[in-house]
């Protein structure tokens, strides 16, 4: 049997575009690798959805939970951020909790160094200061046992720099193989300003299209119909967008791509007016919903990604930078940047120019294919 390759760093909360990244990578193991057991490791401080796994286990490749990646889980940790924030003495703290937990897990690391590779996760789990410390610290208790360590395309913000000091972010990520795969050009600047062989690639999930266009809608009604797929929004908000659309007869749906993020807000919200509330299991089930769909609106990266192969217009909500930069680089020609902007007159004439939208949206898609990169060197001979 050939040696196993393992997934670290995997975000199995339930947050269906965390899982469309893994199915991503999935796809592209068993397709390079072919014939490596896959071993994942979820991130360790967070909880595991365990019927979204479930669910996801039935549509994508093979693989082993192996257990999660490393973690500091003091009583007083919060307590003690909030002090250091205080004096001012967030980049101290982060970097004594990174080296902290490195040591104390270097031992257990070792498993790590039986891997004929080990691939991290992409996406932007990289910022924070308990995500930032699991993971710069778990990539150094890794580094200590073995050098072949790769990432999946991945983001970066400027939010790193206020708790990691430049020199340390440039050591870390220095064990990662070159070159590092970034989603956007602002993050393949930002690792390459601390002189890093970065490159530009675009986001895994794209490598998705084709799984995605084949997604059958489900079953809807005549009457027109707009998905919000929207998230970090108040409950007055989303009641005062679901009221103007519904008095004018159009049928409604909150769908939430990460249940445990959304829920307390969205679902009351739905049910005060009538609208369904959805909450998929996977992101083949968002796609069916988004299929049966006349608009589209979303305020998440992986929303409008999964909108693209859905072949539906779009309407992003851009209050999200993420989102924004999706916008412009796709020169989309309706957007709102605010929930109290939604109104019929916008929805219809999305409906109006969908032709348009639907157009431009699967252009940046292809475009973004077009720029696709894998971290997997070829297979040795």
């Amino acid at each position: 049997m050939k040696a196993p390759v393992a997934i670290v760093f995997a975000n199995l909360k339930g947050n269906l575009g965390d899982f469309a990244i893994l199915h991503a990578m999935l796809v592209d193991l068993e397709r390079k690798r072919s014939g490596h057991p896959v071993h994942v490791y979820s991130q360790g401080f967070v909880s595991v959805d365990r019927a979204r796994l479930a669910a996801f286990r039935k549509v994508a490749p093979p693989f082993e939970l192996a257990g999660t990646t490393f973690t500091d889980n003091h009583r007083f940790q919060r307590l003690r951020v909030k002090i250091a924030r205080f004096f001012r003495l967030r980049q101290r703290y982060q970097a004594s909790r990174i080296r902290s937990l490195a040591r104390n897990a270097t031992s257990d690391a070792e498993t790590f160094s039986r891997y004929e590779g080990v691939y991290i996760a992409g996406g932007a789990q990289w910022t924070g200061e308990n995500s930032g410390v699991s993971m710069f610290a778990t990539l150094r208790a890794m580094a200590a046992h073995t050098d072949r360590i790769f990432s999946y395309p991945v983001s970066v913000s400027s939010s790193l720099w206020k708790v990691n000091t430049r020199s340390g972010l440039a050591a870390d990520f220095s064990h990662i193989q070159a070159p590092l795969i970034a989603r956007d050009s602002t993050s393949e600047a930002m690792l390459k300003e601390l002189g890093l062989d970065a490159v530009l690639g675009a986001d895994c999930v794209f490598s998705l299209a084709e799984i995605g266009k084949r997604v059958e809608a489900t079953s809807r009604g005549k009457t027109l119909r707009v998905l919000l797929v929207v998230t970090s929004q108040e409950a007055v908000a989303i009641s005062g967008a679901l009221q103007r659309l519904r008095s004018h007869g159009i049928s409604t749906a909150l769908l939430t791509t990460c249940e445990s993020e959304d829920f307390a807000v969205q679902k009351p919200s739905a049910e005060a007016h009538g609208a369904q509330f959805l909450a998929p299991l996977t992101w083949q089930d968002t796609v069916a919903e988004m299929k049966a769909s006349d608009v589209v609106i979303t305020n998440r990266l992986h929303g409008l990604i999964l909108a693209s192969f859905a072949g539906v217009p779009v309407l992003p909500l851009t209050d999200r930078s993420k989102v924004l930069a999706v916008v412009n680089d796709a020169a989309l020609p309706l957007k709102i940047s605010n929930l109290a902007y939604l109104n019929v007159e916008i929805v219809k004439e999305a409906v109006e120019r969908r032709a348009e939208i639907v157009t431009k949206i699967a252009d940046y898609r292809d475009r973004a294919q077009s720029k696709l990169r894998s971290p997997i060197p070829d297979e040795r001979a």
